[in-house]
């Protein structure tokens, strides 16, 4: 009877430290100064791609934002983009890994069309 007690205490514990930091792998919903970090992670990409060769997004709104760990980091971004006199609202995933050239990948999946680019 103890050692159910003991192997159920452990499981429980073991529950709640996974669920307070996450699964590795798995999705994780941002807020608080989380989202602040991934808010500046994708403004700098969209700074860094509107100096070459575009597209030529400002950030309008963030509507959602999550971050999984994979090899690198994957942010992922339900937002509205602003280009010229439009908005219009997409998901954006960027995928981080800078120890690579050119390790971040952006990918751009709006109404009009699928565009994927890389920067430093």
């Amino acid at each position: 009877m103890f050692a159910m007690k003991v192997v159920f205490i452990v499981g429980l514990s073991l529950a709640f430290a996974s669920a307070q930091v996450g699964v590795p792998g798995g999705v994780t919903e941002l807020s608080g100064d989380d989202l602040v970090s991934a808010t500046n992670v994708l403004n700098n990409s969209l700074e860094k791609l509107a100096s070459g060769d575009g597209p030529n997004y400002k950030l309008g709104k963030v509507i959602s934002a999550r971050r999984q760990v994979v090899s690198g980091t994957k942010y992922i971004y339900e937002v509205e983009l602003v280009s010229e006199n439009s908005t219009k609202t997409c998901n954006v995933n960027i995928w981080s890994q800078p120890w690579l050239p050119n390790g971040n990948e952006v990918t751009f999946d709006c109404p009009d069309g699928k565009v994927v680019k890389k920067h430093n």
